[in-house]
């Protein structure tokens, strides 16, 4: 099989059957490339995050910008407060707890 993709395929379809392939690609976080050429290939798609992995995600990148925030201003040369790295432990422990109690489900 080819691997150098240089050629292009071009369809017609309706706005609204392009908005639905569209929504289907993302729900499963998929380029819409990847989605069309998966369904090709009779590949096994993976399932769409569930609302509570999506959450997650979420919580973990909020978490991560707070360290990297954090982490900035104290390779500045500047002392955080006591009050703001009390405030990321806590949402680190949080994080860590809803994880666990997710985990027993």
């Amino acid at each position: 099989m080819e691997n150098n993709k240089t050629t292009q395929i071009q369809i017609r379809v309706s706005t609204q059957e392009k908005a639905e392939i569209q929504q289907k690609a993302k729900s499963l976080n998929l380029k819409l490339s990847e989605y069309i050429l998966s369904l090709h290939q009779n590949k096994t798609l993976p399932l769409p995050p569930s609302d509570i992995e999506r959450q997650t995600v979420k919580q973990v990148a909020q978490i991560g910008n707070t360290l990297n925030q954090l982490l900035i201003f104290i390779q500045s040369g500047k002392i955080p407060e006591s009050t703001d790295i009390q405030l990321v432990i806590r949402a680190i422990s949080l994080f860590i707890k809803l994880h666990e109690s997710n985990d027993d489900c």
